[in-house]
Formats: C-alpha cells, structure tokens, sequence
C-alpha cells in the first residue's frame, strides 16, 4: 500500500513537471513566432544607409547606418548622425555661443546618401532633420515601380519595461540583422548630454555601430522608437530615442527641413546636480547665480530639488533678457507647457513658432519669498543671426 502511494505521488509529480515545461517551451515558441512574424513585415522596411562625405579640401569619408520607410513616397526615418558628421551635426546647437557663430549657416561639406534594400542601390537626397533628438528624413531619388513599404509607427507614451524590444538594422553592414531583448527603462537622460534634448528608451536587444536609425519595434509590430546609441565597455545596455518624440515634427522636418530652435537667449542648469546637503549646495547654488544671500540661496535650493530650470546665464539684449528674467530664476512654464527641467524646456521651445509673442512662467525668489511671475516673449528666428552676427544660446 505504502510502495502504491509513493508510487502515485512520483507519478503525479512527474505529469506536473511535463506539464510545467510544455508552458514554458509552448512560451517560448509564442515568443519565437512573434519576432519571426515582425522580422517577415520588416524585411522590405528597412534599409541600409550608406552616406559619403566630402570635404572641399578634398578628403572623404563615410558612415554606415540603418533607417525605415515612413510612407509610400519612400521617405526613408534615420538618425541625424546619419545623415550629418559630427561637426556639422552640433552645428547651430551647442552651449558655446561662440562656436554656434562660427558653425551657423556653414556649408563645408556635400554628402551624398545611398539606400540599398532588395539587394539594389538607390541615391536619395536630404529632406529634412531635427538635430535636437536626433532624427533626420531622407527620400529616394527615382523609387522602385513596385513602391516602397512603410513601417507601422506606434506610441511611445504606451511602453512599458519588461515588455519585448525587438532591433532590425545594419550592425557593421550586416543587413537586415535581427536582435531581440526587453525594454529595460524609460526617460534615461546620459549624464554626458549626448543630445539637446533626450528622453531614450534602454534596451538589452544589442544596439551595435551601424545599427543607428533602425527601428526599436514592440511585440504588435509597430515602432516604438529610434535605435540611437550603445555602450560599447557594456552589454544590454542600448537607447532609442522615442518615437512620439519625433513624429511629432515629420511634418515640420519635410516642410522647413533642417529645424531650427528660436533664440531665446537664456541658459537654464542642464543636470539638476547631486545633492550633498547643507552648505555644499548652497555653495554651488551661489556660484550660479551669485546671491549673497543666505534665505534666498536655501530656498533656491529646496524647490530647485524638484524644479530645475534655474536660469544661470542672460546674454544681452535677446528676447530673455529684454522680456526681465533675472538671474535664478527657475522657469516652471513655457508658452503653455509645464517645465521641470532643462529637457522640458528645450522640447517647448522646439514645438514653439518663432518671431510669436509667448508667455514664460518664473518662480522668482527675492526678500526670503516666492512669487510667480509671468513675462511675454518672442523668440527670435535663427536666421536673423547671419544678418546681425549675433550670438545663439542653447536655449
């Protein structure tokens, strides 16, 4: 009798253990089925970049890269850096006003971009960029016949980590390369400021050189992002720059080609800083904005922790400085949109028209107090610097 039970639990221990790895193994062929059925839709979706620079020295170089058909007219979306070297990429964009000046307008160079999908080479020509983000349109010169077929563009705003990532791309001119892992953050910034504005999707589906532009794709089969950067000392750690942040301005890139910021004039803190406590950050608040005093800087410091577009720097007679934004004062809305950063004020001011008259809302600390002040400003268009030879803040 005993030797029967034992016998019976061996036995129905056994059926659950069969049980529990036909689930997993059934998991895993689900999962299996999902990136072949995406990795087919994408086959004549993604294409390989090549991009050929030329000096008027004379000297050439080139890039590798991926990209995506956006619509049947074969608009191809890639990343800037594709479609730009590094120079004239941070061109009209960087910190230093003074480097701005020298790079505005600048044309140095011609570039000239190739397409290869269905194993043929197609030329096609620039249309247009948002630099800030990273993103760029190119277009087929002369399509092929049978047209070109689009990639499904979904919602950023709707993903979620731990969900499945899936990277089609060019890594080291292997195309149409297929690398799958999980979502494994949201609204990663780099310490380092790899772009103007950022807001990147991590993912461990490897991100490798040549992989830049191609789509970052979620298990309904839709673009959830742009395949951007990774890390090379490091595995599983990829970014993409999200894709709301850019179908937002397709229209705008097509229309005015390379965007450009207006200029506002103002310098705001781009990282909010690591707090120390005490009079360490007191220290360091006192060094931006130079007040002496005492409550002022400890107020500063406890709504900056939350609020950080501290302005830190004014350049003279542009529209900030003209509109009475002082020193310290921390920028909490911009034409309509709430601002709690650098970032935040950066993508404002890029969904801002130029030469529009805007309001600009201030914490202003003065006398130990805060107030809320409100200031109308006009951005000005980039474009008036080549005339005036005025110098471009970063925002």
């Amino acid at each position: 009798m005993k030797i029967a039970k034992i016998f019976f639990i061996l036995f129905a221990a056994f059926l659950l253990s069969v049980s529990g790895a036909g689930n997993v193994f059934a998991g895993a062929a689900e999962y299996s089925e999902k990136i072949l059925k995406i990795a087919e839709q994408y086959q004549k979706s993604v294409v390989e970049i090549q991009t050929s620079v030329k000096n008027i020295s004379g000297g050439t170089s080139g890039m590798l890269g991926t990209g995506f058909f956006i619509d049947k007219e074969c608009n191809v979306l890639t990343a800037a850096h594709m479609v730009y070297d590094d120079e004239d990429l941070s061109e009209g964009i960087k910190d230093n006003p003074d480097e701005m000046v020298k790079s505005l307008h600048k044309k140095t160079k011609i570039y000239k971009y190739w397409v290869i999908f269905n194993n043929k080479k197609y030329s096609a020509s620039f249309v247009g960029s948002n630099r800030y983000v990273d993103a760029a349109i190119i277009k087929l010169d002369n399509p092929p016949a049978e047209g070109c077929f689009p990639a499904v563009l979904g919602n950023s705003d709707n993903v979620k980590v731990g969900e499945l990532g899936i990277v089609i791309g060019s890594p080291v001119g292997l195309t149409n390369s297929v690398s799958a892992g999980i979502i494994s953050a949201l609204h990663r910034r780099e310490d380092g400021g790899l772009w103007f504005i950022e807001d990147f999707i991590q993912t461990d589906a490897p991100i490798n050189p040549g992989n830049s532009g191609g789509p970052l794709i979620n298990e309904k089969g839709e673009v959830i992002g742009i395949a951007d950067a990774g890390i090379r000392s490091a595995d599983g750690l990829g970014f993409a720059v999200p894709i709301n942040l850019v179908t937002e301005f397709l229209e705008r890139m097509k229309k005015e080609g390379d965007l450009k910021i207006g200029i506002f004039g103002a310098e705001t803190l781009v990282v909010n800083f690591p707090r120390s406590g005490g009079f360490e950050d007191i220290k360091y608040l006192n060094g931006l904005v130079g007040w002496d005093n005492l409550n002022d800087l400890f107020l500063l410091n406890e709504i900056s922790k939350n609020k950080s577009a501290i302005v830190v720097k004014l350049l003279k007679d542009l529209p900030a400085q003209k509109a009475g934004l002082k020193l310290g004062d921390i920028i909490i809305e911009f034409n309509g949109h709430p601002i709690k950063d650098a970032f935040d004020l950066r993508t404002a001011m890029l969904k801002t028209e130029k030469d529009k008259e805007i309001a600009v809302k201030v914490i202003r600390i003065a006398n130990s107090k805060q107030e809320e002040v409100t200031f109308s400003v006009k951005l000005l268009n980039p474009d008036i610097l080549k005339d005036k030879g005025m110098k471009q803040m970063g925002h």
